[in-house]
Formats: C-alpha cells, structure tokens, sequence
C-alpha cells in the first residue's frame, strides 16, 4: 500500500473529528448541557433564518437630500468662518438643496470672498455668480461631490444601522443595500421587542445646536398677526440674564398637542413681510402639564424660533451616558471630541445670555440659557415627568443610538412585514421530510445500480453532507427554507459527479483494463468535466450572493459551500476510498462491484 495513504487516512480522520465537534452545539441546542471544552472553543452553531426562525423584515427608504443639504450647511458654517476673519460684515444662507448664498451688507467687500479664500473649497464648491452692485455672491455643490455624500449615506446608514442592530444579540441579521433603500430582516427577533427595534433602528439620532432667536422683531410681528380666539395662543416670557442683569422679552406660540396641525399650518402660511427670514427656521418643543403649570392636563406645542444653520452637530459626539439632574430624573449626559469642543466653545462663547436649543431629530428637547461658555460636555433632558421607568428606557436606548452614531440621512419605513415562528416550524418539517425522501431515494437507486461502488458514492455523500453543515456551523451562517433546498441540490449534485466518475471507469474496465488502472483513469479523465460543472455552478452562486437579499443569500451560501465539500468528498475522498478497496482485493483482479 502507498505511503500517501496513510497520511491522506489521518487528514481526512481530522477533517472528520473537526467536522463532527462543530456540529455539537448545533445539535445540542441547551449550551449548558455541554462540556466546558466545547463551550470554550467550539460554541458556534447554524443560526435559522427569517423564514425558519420567524423574525422582523423592514425595507427602509434614505431621504439623501437630507444627506446633501446637511453637508451643504457644514460648508456654509466654514466659509461663514473663513470669511469672518477678514472682518466682512454679511449673511451665509443656504438656499434650495444644494446652493449657498452669501450677501454683503456693503457691496464692495464681496471681493473678500476671493480665490484665496475660496481655495480649500474647490473641490466641493463651484462659484456660480458674483453681483458686484448687490453684493451677492452664490455657490453651488459640486455635482459630482453631491453623488459621494450620497453613496457615502447609504453605506453610512448601513453601518450605524448594524450597530443598532447588534445591541439586540440578533444573530445572522441581514443588512443590505438595494438602490436607495436599505432591507434590514431580523431573524428570531421577539414579538414584543418589535416596536422598540424598529423606534431604534428607524431613529435618525442627529442632534444640532441652534441659537434661539425669540426675541426679535419678527416673531412680535408673527404673534401680533395671530387670531385672539384661536386654538393657538401667545405666550411672552420674561427673564433675567444672571451675570449682567439684563432683561430679555421673549416672544413665542403655544398650542395644545392634539391641535399642532393648526400651528404647523400657521407657520407654512406665512408669507409677505411674515415671511420666515431665508436664515431663520421654527422648531417645535413638546411641554408636559407640569412645564406648562397651568393646572392642566394636557401637553402643549411651544415655538422656538431658531437660527436655520446648527453651530454644533452631533457628528462631533464622543460619547454618551446615562446620567440624572439635582431632581433625581435620567436624562443623557454626552461629551464632545475636541474638534467639537473648540465648536462648542466658539458658538457659546459668543452667544452668553442667550437660549441655544437642543435640537435631537429635528424636535427641541431643550432650549437653556448660556450662562457661561461651554467646551466638551452637555447633556439632555428627557422632560422626565411621565412614566419613570419608561423615561429610563427611552434613555438607555437613545444613548445606544449616540453611541452607534447618527444616521447621515432620516429613514422613511417603506415596507413592514412579521414572519411568525409557527410558519417556521411547519417549513422546517417539511423540508426536512423532503430532505429524507431524496436522500433515502438516492442511496437505494446508487446501491441497488452500483453495488460495492455505490456504498462509497453514498458514504462520501454522508461526508459532504457532514462537511457541508459544520461549515455553515462555524460561520455561524443563517440556514434558511431556500438553504435547504441548497442542501437538496448538493446531494443531486454529488450523484451527478459520481455518475461520471463512474461510468468512466466502466468504460476503463470494457477496454480490459484492471480495476486499479480503471479507477486511476476514470478519475483523472472524468476529474475535468466534474471540475467544469462546478464552477459554473460556483459562479452562479455568486451572482445570487452578490444581487440577492435574505432567502435568495441563504439559497446561494448552502450552494457555494456545498460546491466545495463536494469537490472534496466526491472526487479526492472517493478515489482514495476506491483505492484502499481495488489494493485490498488486489491489482491483478479484472472485475469490480460496479
């Protein structure tokens, strides 16, 4: 007998071992019925997919203009800052998505903005026009910039999102890209976790500091043109600057929480000289009974009127934490990087005395005075006044999402679909009915048509089979109902080698050759229409793995996998099992069981 024998009989006995330690934990599904050994290095198992295991699928939808106009502002902020410098006295305002407007109160100091200037921005602005009488100066993002922010958005998006995802411990989530929309499908997630996963992952998470601006002019003209016998009220408000002692007339509109619509349609309505200002925007803060005291039940809708460009966003966030104010209620204490830091000081630094609202989401959780300058820390609050324990979770979660990072554009849920675990079962009974059906069918056709050979076809079709679920195992790869029908094919795929193989060394043996020389010959003859077969297979399966999403995945990760073993099983491991037969019976024989 050949030496190679012996050290193909050890690999091919490791390979075994190893195949069968990995499938432990899959079959023995209570880990703590096993040995410390496995749990420590072989506790991986197959994960069932959403269709198997019942689960959440969400298609969401990326509002990238939010993307570009968010990019477009941070723009805006840094020529703002470039131009402040030279001490021009002017305005910067985004207009439309992807424009930025900037006017001189003096005309002539538009030559400020000059090439120079204008140099670390080439690359993303292009110089559209300049006014020389009015003293206007647009920009415009470049066009092939705006197609990275939203490329960049959407991977962005499925990143943060995976993040997300992974606080929950979903095994083998499915997270993908399909045009502008994101396919999320969450297998073995729990009924009632349902709504916060999808509050959680649907959450957007960015936060923006504005400075408030109630006080002026505008907003007494807005609250003087306000029906008196409406559902919207006006509600000034007095206060004192602590250091200087100055007196502050703050003007702004209130409205119960189930009249809002009334509120939202008042400002879209205005026009004319109550035109909101192109640099100014409303924000909205949600009050509770007690903010309003007013001995009343109801929650209110309260105006603020906000600087449009945020001085801070969160994309500078550090990190963030559970805390909780002198009055014992949780609320979200964060810390800024230090490129964040020197923001933060900048804006509040030069804004003492006034409100800078915190903006999370595009709703105002907060609107403080600054009373003094603030560098890298802030905090949150949640308006605690509700349901204790449903604050507190409301506040673990949104520091998950900090954590995690804000998504780079708001999701729009498009499509929402519940697979329940029942379904699953009866999937997986039948499969696995079908399952045994075919294999019991091949075994009987192979031994019955090829006797002695046909045991081996069939022992290596139990080793592919064994190889095939223990990598799947290993990767912790999601099995799902079209992954078994992957696992069907395999079997049809291995027949099929063995066929050729077969009837090959027929033919080797018609032409009077001895069983050894007959088998050698068969398998280095037939080794390249089986090799051929499988990779156009294989490129088939990455096709589907590439373009597909969930149970078309599934379908194309059984079928690549078992590709491999099969070759493995198929051709290696049945030419070394019928060599160790045709050495046994002896070299000179002229007959074999096939």
């Amino acid at each position: 007998m050949e030496r190679s024998w012996w050290w193909k009989a050890a690999l091919y006995g490791a390979a075994i071992v190893l195949a069968v330690l990995y499938l432990v934990p899959t079959v023995v599904t209570e880990e703590k019925n096993l040995p410390a050994f496995f749990q420590k290095y072989f506790k991986k198992r197959i994960q069932l997919g959403l269709d198997l295991k019942g689960g959440l699928h969400l298609v969401y939808e990326v509002n990238i203009e939010k993307a570009v106009s968010s990019k477009v502002d941070r723009l805006a902020n840094e020529v703002d800052d470039a131009l402040r410098k030279k001490g021009a006295d002017f305005t910067v305002v985004r207009t439309g998505r992807d424009d930025i407007a900037i006017n001189f109160k003096v005309p002539g100091e538009a030559a400020k903005l000059d090439d120079e200037l204008l140099k670390p921005f080439r690359r993303d602005l292009d110089l559209v026009s300049r006014d020389p009488a009015s003293g206007t100066v647009k920009l415009k993002y470049d066009s092939d910039r705006v197609a990275e922010v939203e490329e960049l958005a959407l991977r962005q998006a499925i990143e943060t999102i995976r993040g997300r995802v992974d606080a929950f411990g979903v095994a083998e989530p499915t997270i993908i890209k399909k045009g502008t929309d994101i396919i999320v499908e969450l297998p073995g997630a729990k009924e009632k976790d349902f709504e916060r996963i999808k509050s959680i992952i649907g959450r957007t998470a960015q936060l923006e500091f504005k400075i408030v601006d109630d006080g002026s002019d505008y907003m007494k003209k807005v609250a003087a043109s306000v029906p008196k016998s409406g559902a919207i009220t006006v509600a000034p408000e007095s206060w004192t600057e602590k250091h200087q002692g100055t007196q502050h007339e703050d003007v702004y509109l209130r409205v119960k929480e189930k009249d809002k619509d009334e509120l939202t349609k008042l400002i879209a309505g205005l026009t004319g000289d109550l035109a909101v200002p192109n640099d100014r925007e409303f924000g909205l803060e949600l009050m509770s009974p007690r903010e309003v005291n007013e001995g009343t039940p109801d929650k209110y809708y309260r105006t603020y009127l906000l600087k449009k460009r945020a001085g801070v966003t969160g994309e500078y966030l550090q990190n963030a934490e559970e805390s909780w104010d002198e009055m014992g209620r949780p609320e979200v204490a964060f810390t800024m990087n230090r490129q964040g830091s020197d923001m933060m000081g900048k804006l509040t630094g030069e804004n003492v005395g006034r409100k800078m609202a915190v903006v999370l989401d595009e709703k105002i959780t907060s609107a403080p005075v600054i009373e003094s300058k603030i560098s890298d820390r802030g905090r949150i609050t949640m308006g605690g006044y509700g349901d204790p324990f449903k604050v507190q979770q409301e506040v673990k979660d949104l520091v998950g999402v900090l954590r995690s990072g804000a998504l780079p554009a708001p999701l729009k849920k498009s499509f929402e679909t519940q697979v329940g675990a029942t379904l699953g079962q009866d999937a997986i009974d039948k499969a696995k009915m079908s399952m045994g059906i075919g294999a019991l069918a091949v075994v009987l056709f192979m031994l019955i048509y090829y006797r002695v050979a046909g045991f081996i076809a069939n022992l290596a079709m139990t080793l592919n089979m064994l190889f095939m679920i223990a990598i799947l195992a290993a990767f912790e790869a999601s099995l799902t109902l079209p992954g078994i029908a992957g696992l069907v094919l395999t079997i049809g795929m291995a027949v099929d080698s063995n066929i050729i193989i077969y009837e090959r060394i027929r033919e080797e043996l018609r032409l009077g050759k001895s069983p050894r020389t007959a088998v050698d010959a068969g398998f280095q003859r037939a080794f390249w229409t089986v090799f051929d077969a499988h990779v156009t297979n294989f490129v088939a399966g990455i096709v589907l793995y590439s373009y597909g999403s969930g149970p078309i995945r599934g379908f194309a990760v059984t079928l690549l996998v078992g590709i491999v073993t099969n070759l493995l099983t198929s051709v290696w491991i049945s030419h070394w099992m019928f060599a160790v037969l045709v050495s046994r019976r002896g070299a000179v024989k002229s007959t074999l069981s096939i």
